[in-house]
């Protein structure tokens, strides 16, 4: 059976190549021999799809990113980054000071703040390295 989503994306595809109902309803029947897009099976879909697709329409997956930016475009910093960034702070009781993150940043990346992931990459590389420092300091113990 076809899926709520196939329909929306035939009916998205339909719009692109300037087709109104009769125009996709003519595709379905020419590729399926249906005349009813709720009549196809989830493969008779991908079919039409593919074949709208092949006529021009562009699918596009929701959310997807280009794999390879181009190289003037700098890549921000990732929510992980950001997450374990504020980890370490945490971790080297810098929370009530942010001064001292951003002093250390400062003399890290030479910024205030990390503005790409790879200046974020390169803080916590950092700051993993004084946790590490601190946790030897204080011995086995802990």
């Amino acid at each position: 059976m076809i899926s709520k989503a196939q329909i929306k994306l035939l009916w998205v595809q339909a719009r692109q190549l300037g087709m109104d109902s009769d125009g996709l309803h003519e595709v379905v029947s020419g590729t399926t021999g249906k005349d009813s897009i709720k009549a196809l099976s989830g493969k008779e879909a991908a079919e039409v799809i593919e074949n709208l697709a092949r006529a021009g329409a562009k699918v596009k997956k929701k959310g997807s990113l280009p794999r390879k930016l181009p190289p003037n475009v700098a890549k921000m910093p990732t929510r992980d980054q950001r997450r374990l960034i504020k980890c370490f702070e945490k971790k080297l009781g810098w929370e009530d000071n942010p001064e001292r993150l951003q002093g250390f940043a400062q003399r890290t990346i030479k910024r205030r703040r990390a503005r790409t992931s790879a200046e974020a990459s390169k803080l916590i590389e950092g700051l993993k390295n004084m946790v590490d420092r601190q946790r030897r300091k204080e011995g086995p113990n802990e």
